[in-house]
């Protein structure tokens, strides 16, 4: 079905309107016709919604939302239809999002609310007019968060987001747990912004303007009532442990709050074993290798790490024996499996030398050992 077989003969006229973005002719239009401007909104036929989409002036959105007289601008309007030329579109990303002269948005994303759309047309000005008329951010379609239908279809960005956290987006209405599918930089800004606010600052100034002396104690409980502000929730840690992220993992654990120190140590202990999914200990090795690699604030030593990755040698280089001994299929599957660290069992050409000495092993065996250590 065409758009122009489901709208009245005004709605066609205003539409058309709409798509010049003249404002004079649109005010004798509205001033023509008897019956008020809002008799032309429908379910899915909105005026402030299709100018948004249309790109029109900053005056023609705000006429119409004076003359349609909206109680809310907390609404949806469902199967919104685009009748128009994209070409000419200052934001090329909407363009190639909409390329045609007539779109009929499918069935996944034709539900929008004021807000929504001038966002995805990155309108920063009409967004901030409709947030000052009592848009709410935190608003849901279908669900979801406002936020999480510009991630779905890659209509997000650092600006955008930015933008909203400077207009009163905040963590403590919008939960971080939502955050897990984004990407990171923008969990990183919310938190920034959150934690060690503009509040906080200024309380820090006003003590030192009024110079207001205060105990180590009591300005390492402030630190951590800041911190505490917000609980980084595990499946986040366990994500960038799992991507081998550990910069990642080593800035949200800044938000951890010292005193959980031990704790924390256990959680990524454990979830290290979880994540060894071969029985090869390799993400215990990596990890541990990071840390003795890198100068870092998660609570590991570089000596402990050491020690650990010895360890995980010296054991595989005793489980290295029986299937040299006596199984060859064993020896290959050893080997194929525990392939990231073999460098560190046998380093050099002697040392495996050395070893096929001492076991006698057979030729077979000498043939494996060729082909994994290149010797």
């Amino acid at each position: 079905m065409k758009t122009n077989d489901i709208l009245s003969e005004k709605q066609k006229l205003i539409l058309e309107l709409l798509k010049r973005n003249n404002i004079d002719k649109l005010k004798d239009f509205i001033n023509s016709i008897e019956t008020p401007l809002y008799f032309l909104n429908s379910t899915n036929f909105d005026l402030l919604t299709l100018a948004l989409s249309l790109n029109c002036s900053f005056d023609i959105i705000k006429l119409i939302y004076n003359r349609c007289n909206y109680k809310t601008l907390n609404y949806v309007v469902e199967d919104i239809y685009h009748l128009y030329d994209m070409s000419n579109h200052k934001d090329k990303t909407i363009v190639n999002y909409q390329n045609s002269l007539e779109v009929l948005m499918d069935s996944n994303n034709n539900v929008k609310s004021p807000l929504l759309v001038s966002l995805e047309f990155s309108d920063f000005q009409s967004v901030e007019f409709l947030i000052n008329k009592g848009a709410v951010m935190y608003f849901k379609i279908n669900g979801k968060y406002i936020l999480e239908i510009l991630r779905e279809v890659n209509l997000l960005t650092m600006r955008k987001l930015n933008f909203l956290l400077k207009n009163g987006f905040s963590l403590k209405k919008f939960k971080i747990e939502r955050f897990s599918n984004f990407e990171f930089k923008y969990i990183k800004m919310c938190l920034e912004i959150f934690v060690f606010d503009t509040n906080f600052i200024k309380y820090l100034l006003n003590l030192y303007k009024n110079k207001t002396g205060i105990s180590k104690r009591k300005f390492n409980h402030i630190i951590n009532n800041e911190i505490n502000k917000i609980e980084i929730p595990m499946e986040l840690y366990l994500k960038y442990l799992d991507r081998k992220d550990y910069r990642k993992v080593e800035y949200l654990y800044q938000y951890y709050g010292i005193e959980k120190t031990r704790s924390f140590k256990d959680f990524i202990l454990f979830y290290l074993n979880y994540f060894d999914r071969n029985f090869n200990k390799k993400s215990f090795y990596d990890f541990f290798n990071f840390i003795i690699n890198n100068e870092t604030t998660l609570p590991f030593i570089k000596e402990y790490a050491i020690e650990e990755n010895e360890t995980i040698i010296i054991n595989k280089k005793l489980k290295m024996v029986e299937p040299i001994n006596n199984n060859t299929l064993k020896l290959e599957a050893f080997l194929k499996n525990n392939n990231y660290i073999l460098h560190c069992l046998y380093s050099s050409k002697s040392e495996i030398l050395n070893l096929i000495n001492e076991h006698n092993v057979s030729l077979d065996v000498v043939d494996i050992l060729r082909k994994y250590f290149l010797i």
